[in-house]
């Protein structure tokens, strides 16, 4: 009896995972525009970004300020979110290929930060990374992100505008096509 009901709570659980990571990986059936936002986020699109400080992983303050008129990629994710993990190595090659453009990604941990700088080390994370567990779950909402989903990206462009959001997974691909709609050359 006690097998058989570990073995269905691991099915429930499987399953649930499956539902979420499909559910926040599904890309947006509009191809009429380049730039799509998640519609619990509408209301932020075109909006002055919201401020903010947090430490980074060596102990630094690191403010938004520090990349004014910059294009920003503006990363929540956790080391436990397997969407997350899967967007992270085209985010490295972007960074290292387009920050010369005036690009940047931040990646915001809503994750404990020894968890996060074992993840950092591991994959090679070469931009900023903060973690911040509870500060930056309700930092992600103040960027829009009303349904606490991770992954969750924000555009932001040179005028400190929000031009983008997107909730689930980022391609590599879609990323590029957001940013040649900013003005960073990727051709």
């Amino acid at each position: 009896m006690k097998k058989t009901f570990i073995f269905l709570m691991v099915i429930i659980a499987g399953g649930t995972g499956f539902a979420l990571k499909t559910t926040m990986t599904r890309q947006p059936p509009s191809a009429n525009s380049a730039i799509h936002q998640h519609s619990a986020s509408h209301s932020i699109i075109g909006q002055q970004r919201p401020e903010f400080a947090i430490r980074d992983l060596d102990g630094k303050m690191r403010n938004i300020k520090e990349w004014n008129n910059k294009i920003i990629l503006l990363n929540f994710w956790a080391t436990w979110c397997p969407p997350c993990k899967e967007e992270i190595p085209g985010f490295i090659q972007l960074q290292k290929t387009y920050g010369k453009q005036h690009f940047q990604i931040i990646g915001i941990a809503v994750d404990e930060e020894n968890a996060v700088r074992r993840f950092v080390k591991k994959t090679g994370m070469n931009y900023p990374v903060m973690a911040a567990e509870e500060e930056a779950a309700e930092l992600s909402r103040r960027y829009g992100n009303s349904v606490g989903g991770l992954p969750y990206s924000v555009f932001i462009n040179k005028k400190h505008k929000i031009v983008a959001t997107i909730t689930g997974e980022l391609s590599k691909n879609r990323a590029i096509t957001i940013m040649n709609k900013l003005g960073i050359t990727t051709r």
